[in-house]
């Protein structure tokens, strides 16, 4: 299915094309990149779960809305899928722009007292593609905000790539924080 083909069909399952659940069901349907559905992943995707028929399809998308928001695993399956999902044919890193609205599409409520910095912090700082291992990481550095909110216990000499270590000292410094 094309792009025209996968729009309508979303819109007629009740789904809006900016919501973060149109990413758990390309994720289930298999979708191999934004825009397209291959015949086989469709047919699979929904025999899983036990939909044959477009009013079935459509009392699904409950379930789907919720499961993104209540199962940290479909959540975590979701986020790293997104990365290929989102690639441009041929490419090897997310673009800025591409990655910063997925953020915001998955990590707005998540993360929501760091997104915005974050955000910010790319956009005037960073300014690059994004690649897999940086995205990757992002998941677990969020995991890791939930535990130390105020970043206090951050070590820029721990397992972390670097672009996370200056968007905290870029965060403590915007928050005038004490680092030592």
């Amino acid at each position: 299915m094309n792009i025209n083909g996968t729009m309508a069909y979303i819109e007629a399952l009740g789904m809006s094309l900016d919501e973060p659940a149109v990413l758990v069901l390309c994720e289930a349907l298999k979708a191999p990149t934004m825009g397209e559905l291959s015949r086989q992943g469709f047919v699979e995707g929904w025999k899983a779960m036990n939909c044959d028929t477009i009013e079935k399809m459509r009392a699904q998308v409950p379930d789907l809305r919720r499961s993104l928001a209540h199962d940290d695993a479909v959540f975590k399956r979701v986020y790293l899928y997104t990365y290929t999902f989102g690639l441009p044919t041929g490419q090897k890193s997310l673009p800025l722009d591409t990655a910063i609205e997925y953020w915001k599409l998955l990590l707005g409520e998540r993360w929501k007292s760091h997104i915005d910095v974050w955000i910010e912090f790319l956009q005037k700082e960073y300014k690059r593609s994004i690649a897999r291992d940086t995205w990757n990481m992002v998941w677990e550095f969020v995991g890791w905000c939930k535990r130390d909110p105020q970043l206090k216990e951050y070590d820029t000499e721990g397992a972390w790539p670097s672009i996370l270590d200056s968007f905290v000292a870029y965060y403590r410094k915007k928050n005038e924080m004490d680092t030592s």
